[in-house]
C-alpha cells in the first residue's frame, strides 16, 4: 500500500465517516475512461437525510478538516450532487 493509499484508508476514510448526519458512506475504485483520468483512483458515495444536512456536516468542524484533507489528496476535489435515488 503506497503512502497516499495509507492516508486515505486510515485518515481520510475515518474522517469523513464522523461527519454528522452521515446515513451511507461506500467507496470503491474508479475505472479510467474518456471522462474519468486514470490518475483519479477512487470515488466515495455519501447520502444523508437531505441536502441541508449534507450542507450542515460539510460546515462543521469535522467537514471543514475533511475539505482540507481533499485538497491535500487531490489537486482538483470534485463533487457531484443527487438529490435523490431511485431504486429501479
Amino acid at each position: 500500500m503506497d503512502q497516499a493509499e495509507r492516508h486515505y484508508r486510515e485518515y481520510h476514510v475515518p474522517l469523513a465517516r464522523r461527519l454528522p448526519g452521515l446515513r451511507r458512506y461506500v467507496i470503491g475504485p474508479l475505472v479510467a475512461t474518456r471522462t474519468v483520468p486514470a490518475e483519479r483512483h477512487r470515488a466515495a458515495i455519501l447520502g444523508f437525510d437531505s441536502l441541508e444536512a449534507l450542507r450542515a456536516a460539510y460546515g462543521s468542524p469535522v467537514g471543514q478538516e475533511l475539505r482540507v484533507d481533499e485538497g491535500n489528496l487531490l489537486a482538483q476535489p470534485r463533487a457531484i450532487l443527487l438529490a435523490g435515488e431511485e431504486i429501479l
